[in-house]
């Protein structure tokens, strides 16, 4: 049980299970009045777990020719989660030719 008190009604709070579009997080439920909260923790996997839902699994991009180089061009979706476009925003980027995968990291 949590030692947590509603700050409405001043009950304990309760685990229970919230569904927030169409996905379940654990969170807190008043006894008394009903209130629906989470703690920190909870509302940061809540918000993690939104932002994860609103991309899609995969991307399926062509590398574009710049100069004598090759870039790609990234879905507004992933710019927005990620703050892609804030200044001083660095990419690493990591090959691995045996699992021939490339692996790019928000530094």
């Amino acid at each position: 049980m949590s030692v947590e008190h509603c700050v409405k009604c001043d009950a304990k709070l309760h685990p229970t299970k919230l569904k927030i579009s169409g996905i379940e997080f654990e969170g807190l439920r008043c006894i008394k009045c009903g209130e629906k909260v989470f703690t920190e923790k909870q509302m940061n996997a809540v918000a993690a777990a939104l932002e994860q839902k609103r991309l899609k699994g995969e991307y399926k991009k062509h590398p574009i020719k710049i100069g004598h180089s090759y870039g790609m061009i990234f879905p507004k979706d992933i710019v927005q989660v990620f703050n892609l476009d804030a200044k001083g925003t660095q990419l690493g980027i990591k090959a691995d030719k045996a699992r021939h995968k490339i692996e790019i990291t928000v530094l």
